[in-house]
């Protein structure tokens, strides 16, 4: 939370050095619009920015501060006094490593935007999932690249889990799917 920008989400990548400030819930469908579309789909996916409205923006936009206002109510007039404020920062991986960076970052931010809005088990914004909870996030996580069109893919999720993973690849013979398509 803020108050720097009351009624708004500021969105800001340390590594890709790219922020925004958005402040009508149509910007935040704008996955294209600039290097943030990775965030942008973590808000959504997390349920911070429900998914049904984006139809809704195609006719009518809604200012922020009319959903921000609703999600954290304040006594009186209904003005929301906060905004949103989410940085991230990958250290010293490219875009584009094909090292599960994307679907990882969105576990991430998907899991602390759930914590933050109170729809996990824990109220602190650390610490392990539950199992369900973890299989929630993957599954959000996979929509968050679906919706940003990141590329990642299920097998990608696997870092929302402690604990070495040991992949063994192996050349494809005939009869394998993969035979004469993959090296």
């Amino acid at each position: 939370l803020t108050t720097a920008n009351p009624g708004t989400i500021k969105l800001t990548s340390v590594d890709l050095k790219s922020s925004v400030l958005l402040t009508h819930v149509s910007q935040v469908f704008n996955y294209g619009a600039d290097y943030l579309g990775l965030l942008k789909a973590g808000l959504v996916a997390a349920g911070i920015v429900p998914l049904g409205l984006e139809k809704i923006c195609a006719t009518e936009d809604i200012p922020l501060k009319d959903l921000l206002s609703v999600m954290m109510p304040t006594a009186g007039d209904n003005t929301c006094p906060y905004g949103l404020e989410l940085t991230t920062n990958v250290h010293d991986i490219p875009k584009g490593s094909r090292l599960a960076v994307s679907t990882n970052l969105l576990g991430s931010i998907i899991a602390v935007s759930m914590r933050a809005t109170r729809q996990t088990s824990s109220a602190s914004l650390a610490g392990g999932l539950l199992e369900p909870e973890r299989r929630l996030v993957a599954a959000r996580a996979i929509l968050g690249e679906w919706l940003g069109g990141s590329g990642g893919g299920w097998q990608d999720s696997g870092g929302l889990w402690p604990g070495l993973k040991l992949i063994h690849g192996v050349t494809s013979q005939k009869g394998d799917p993969e035979w004469g398509v993959s090296r």
